[in-house]
């Protein structure tokens, strides 16, 4: 967690990974954030809140964690312990793939009434933009 704004370091990725929703099953999903305490994940089964989960973190191997929410297509779980993100091998996006996915979501939210994650998204696409400051003011 960083000291300074109280907010855990989020990686923005987008790979494949494997999930073991169960004991005798694994499925493919797409990483799109993982921190050192949960990740969020696109995939096509429905995976009910509270569920157990083991993600498969390169570098590190099954990690447990726990369905936090869902909806269609789209997951978060917590992870059981918080994992260290330095062992982790994920290849995180470069800034323009971070911010071209984030306008994408913003878009998603704002079109299905989430005010609230819309805001939030927001916040997250100024934070991320590149701005120049000028020295010295206009002439």
């Amino acid at each position: 967690m960083s000291s300074a704004t109280g907010r855990q370091r989020r990686l923005a990725l987008d790979e494949e990974a494997r999930l073991a929703p169960n004991e005798w099953s694994n499925v493919e999903v797409r990483l799109l954030e993982c921190s050192e305490r949960g990740f969020r994940a696109e995939c096509d089964i429905s995976i009910p809140v509270g569920a157990s989960v083991r993600l498969d973190v390169p570098g590190l191997g099954p990690v447990l964690a726990y369905v936090s929410w869902r909806r269609t297509g789209e997951f978060a779980a917590t992870f059981g312990e918080p994992i260290d993100l330095s062992r982790a091998r994920f290849m995180a996006l470069n800034q323009e793939a971070v911010l071209a996915r984030l306008l994408t979501e913003r878009a998603r939210a704002h079109a299905a009434g989430r005010n609230e994650e819309e805001r939030s998204l927001r916040g997250r696409i100024l934070t991320g933009l590149p701005i120049k400051t000028v020295e010295g003011g206009a002439n």
